[in-house]
């Protein structure tokens, strides 16, 4: 029987996927034979790697979805002028294909670096928001919804990246912080909309997502905690 084989079924299936992650992070060296740790050179010899196939793959589907959004966009703009003798909506089409392809086409090439295309991505959206308010009456509703509950609801989904980067192991554990991330983007949610409606902080729906979602949460670091010393000796 193969090692870890008399391990529980979910077990092999957490160990096995963190073990697959890590290796598609690794590249041979093929001067030295050294694992490259997924970086562009060998920390051994200092040689340059050659390319992943994957990422030459998905810079190629980027180009691909930035051509079909420029192209969307180009038409937009087009048919808006030739129409109207001027730019309007068509800004608002513009504003929505750029984002798209932050949305998109910006992760396969940057998927590398999370710290650098999570606050593009963030920005972004706060971009394109700015710009549905601007063209849209410049009513306020930005700075008074849409930028607290972006910034909110980023900040969560921060936390919860920040708590799943730094586990040791990974398994129910991830479920939970997730839920802890959602919880505390609606929690702030529910605070700003009874703030700008109500004229003060009266939490409602809410608390019903936090009592339903937060004792989960918990029950899952409990069953990770319990799995502890099975992932530990299954590998």
């Amino acid at each position: 029987m193969y090692k870890g084989m008399d391990r529980p079924a979910p077990i092999r299936v957490i160990r096995l996927s963190n073990k697959a992650i890590e290796e598609a992070k690794m590249t041979i060296c093929t001067k030295c034979g050294a694992e490259s740790g997924g970086g562009a050179t060998c920390p051994r010899c200092g040689a340059t790697l050659p390319a992943d196939r994957s990422a030459k793959a998905l810079t190629l589907a980027s180009g691909i979805i930035a051509a079909a959004c420029g192209l969307g966009a180009s038409i937009d703009l087009i048919v808006d002028y030739a129409r109207s003798g001027a730019l309007g909506s068509s800004l608002i089409g513009l504003a929505s294909f750029a984002l798209a392809w932050i949305l998109v086409g910006f992760p396969m090439i940057s998927y590398r670096k999370p710290e650098l295309y999570l606050p593009v991505m963030g920005a972004a959206i706060l971009a394109y928001l700015w710009i549905l308010d601007l063209f849209t009456g410049a009513s306020g509703w930005f700075l008074s919804l849409a930028l607290p509950m972006t910034l909110a609801t980023m900040a969560s989904g921060a936390f919860s990246a920040l708590l799943c980067v730094k586990a040791k192991q990974r398994g129910p554990n991830i479920a939970a912080f997730i839920l802890f991330g959602c919880t505390f983007a609606c929690l702030a949610v529910d605070g700003i909309l009874s703030v700008h409606f109500r004229g003060f902080l009266f939490l409602t729906w809410s608390v019903i997502v936090a009592a339903s979602a937060l004792p989960v949460a918990f029950l899952l670091l409990g069953v990770q905690g319990r799995l502890r010393p099975s992932l530990s000796s299954a590998g």
